[in-house]
């Protein structure tokens, strides 16, 4: 198992939206830790990761690099999208946003049982006109 497919496929599921599949990537107790926050689990994560693509329709990830050991990779990324829809009480700008995301994914029998992801709020908050 190249962890590395495993990985471009997983973020790959994300843009899709595709819920159904996602979860069948990721373990029943997956335990995901965005930035600072308390871990949450996966019917969280989804509301997220749904959030965001109200706001970015288009969103995706764009990955730039891997940095893989034996059960976990780290993926350094962009978010990429257009603000057209209502993001964190933001209205829709129209601004195209590329914002730096790292991601530590850790595998358990080829699912993902832990998510690590940090993305550049403030830059993304700052690029669709929030302040």
């Amino acid at each position: 198992m190249d962890i590395r497919e495993v990985a471009r496929n997983f973020y790959a599921t994300i843009d899709t939206q595709d819920w159904d599949k996602l979860s069948s990537l990721v373990s029943p107790d997956l335990a995901v830790h965005l930035a600072s926050a308390n871990p949450i689990g996966f019917a969280d994560w989804r509301k997220s990761l749904t959030e965001f693509f109200v706001g970015f329709p288009d969103g995706h990830h764009v990955i730039d690099d891997y940095v893989s050991d034996a059960d976990k990779v780290v993926t350094r990324c962009r978010f990429e999208g257009t603000h057209t829809g209502i993001f964190h009480g933001v209205e829709p700008s129209g601004n195209r946003v590329s914002v730096g995301v790292i991601h530590i994914d850790r595998l358990e029998n080829g699912v993902v049982v832990e998510h690590f992801g940090q993305l550049d709020g403030l830059g993304l908050m700052h690029q669709i006109g929030a302040f």
